[in-house]
């Protein structure tokens, strides 16, 4: 655990670049547990898995505000890195499974392996049932991969215009908010409302409202809060994710309450972040990206045979932890040395 696991809203510079905090690995291995729950083991009522994918947005939306706009990283420093971490698992996980179904001679769909390839794929999609390949899952990445791209013409245009990143920030969100709003006002039928969710404009929400809230607090220069403010956020989050509440609703007030809740974590009590520090669960957060990316074939396995769940979640954790140590590790350092240096600025 990190020496200083105390740390104000608003950081010190020398603390700006500082020593892994355990306890986001933390938040990020109940991110994934929560996925993997909901979708080999899926409780009634409540949709864990999107649950699971909203700590993911808010914990990247935080961090990377932290990094554009706090740490001032550069921006081709900044996308190299995103580079190195995502792209060589993703690509890699795309071909092991194209070739997997063209050996098998299962079909191989060239568009849906496209769109999954650029980032697409929640925009450019098969309809419901239809999907050939077991990419659904990259609607995720999708969202991440535009908002990065987003965030960083904001952090441009604040660095060569001085234009108010809280201003840019604060539009993005609003028009996620808007969206959020207007697709649940024109009733669509369920599936196409879920498909509309799924893209970045409504998504994406949970990455700005994080990021505009950790900026704000950046000026409030709070010192502490009680864990028990944000032990209630959570449980705000969990309520409002449940199945019967309306979906703007759950995006807007339940991705906030979870946005809130993170930023807050560096000043809130040592005991909440030492539980967020048990090592194994900063295993599976570190592992989590992997993880995430290998469970969906296993996952959609799973569905299709009745009694796989267990035998599903196994492969798919041993098929994460190959990529993770085989492949994502070694090629993130080796391109993080290229690129830009030895220097580790946590992401």
């Amino acid at each position: 655990m990190s020496s200083n696991p105390r740390l104000p809203a608003t950081l010190p510079p020398e603390q700006l670049i500082r020593p892994h905090l355990d306890y986001l690995d933390g938040w990020r291995g109940l991110a994934i547990v929560l996925l993997l729950t909901g979708h080999f083991f899926p409780v009634a009522g409540i949709n864990l898995g999107a649950l699971g994918v909203n700590f993911f947005f808010v914990l990247s939306g935080w961090l990377m505000t932290r990094l554009l706009f706090v740490q001032q990283t550069p921006l081709d420093s900044f996308h190299r890195r995103r580079i190195s971490r995502i792209l060589p698992a993703h690509l890699a996980f795309l071909l092991v499974i194209s070739m997997t179904l063209y050996l098998t001679g299962r079909p191989v769909s060239a568009s849906e392996t496209g769109a999954a390839a650029l980032f697409l794929n929640n925009y450019w999609a098969p309809e419901p049932g239809q999907a050939l390949m077991p990419f659904g899952h990259i609607w995720s990445l999708s969202v991440e991969e535009h908002c990065y791209v987003l965030l960083s013409l904001i952090a441009l245009a604040a660095r060569r215009w001085r234009l108010p990143p809280m201003a840019g920030i604060a539009l993005a969100a609003g028009v996620c908010m808007a969206c959020a709003l207007a697709y649940s006002w024109l009733q669509a039928s369920p599936q196409l409302q879920f498909d509309q969710y799924l893209r970045t404009e409504v998504a994406g929400y949970g990455i700005f409202a994080s990021a505009l809230i950790f900026l704000a607090l950046q000026r409030l220069r709070l010192e502490a809060v009680p864990a028990a403010l944000v032990i209630g956020l959570l449980m705000l989050a969990c309520v409002l994710h449940w199945w019967s509440v309306p979906a703007a609703v759950q995006k807007i007030f339940g991705v906030g309450a979870l946005a809130i809740a993170v930023i807050l974590l560096p000043i809130t009590a040592p005991w909440l972040q030492r539980a967020l520090s048990w090592r194994p669960l900063c295993l599976v957060g570190t592992w989590s990206f992997s993880l995430y990316l290998w469970q969906q074939p296993f996952y959609l396995w799973s569905r299709s045979d009745d009694g796989t769940a267990w035998w599903a979640l196994s492969a798919s954790l041993a098929a994460g932890l190959l990529s993770f140590y085989a492949l994502e590790q070694p090629l993130r350092r080796l391109l993080n040395r290229r690129w830009v240096g030895s220097r580790e600025i946590q992401a």
